[in-house]
């Protein structure tokens, strides 16, 4: 135990409600929707010695399961399809990253940033 105390908890990898930006180069707006993701924290481990051959694999909350929801773009030219499948979290669970498909970066720009010149569009 530090000596300041206990550390405080700090939530366990599950499924959160998160709002997420939708948005293509074609579209002239984003759309705000609420889907579920995986957030959370995951133990992981520091060895006292570190290899120079190969860092400490470290765990991240990643899904378990996951299913897609369709949503639309408001404004898109006709040529343009509007629509946007978003990921659904089914479970969560603690494993390595899947770098393949998932953004395992440090900071992102978050999921409810918006680049569209039109900004967000109604809800």
């Amino acid at each position: 135990v530090p000596q300041g105390g206990p550390l405080p908890e700090r939530p366990p990898c599950r499924p959160i409600n998160v709002t997420v930006a939708l948005e293509k180069d074609e579209c002239p707006q984003c759309r705000a929707v609420t889907t579920t993701a995986c957030g959370g924290y995951c133990r992981t481990r520091a060895p006292v010695y570190r290899s120079p051959l190969a860092p400490p694999p470290q765990s991240a909350c990643t899904y378990r399961g996951v299913r897609y929801e369709r949503w639309r773009l408001w404004g898109c030219p006709p040529s343009v399809d509007s629509s946007v499948a978003v990921p659904v979290a089914l479970g969560c669970r603690c494993s390595r990253c899947p770098m393949a498909a998932t953004d395992c970066t440090v900071q992102g720009l978050g999921p409810s940033f918006c680049g569209a010149d039109g900004g967000f569009g109604p809800h």
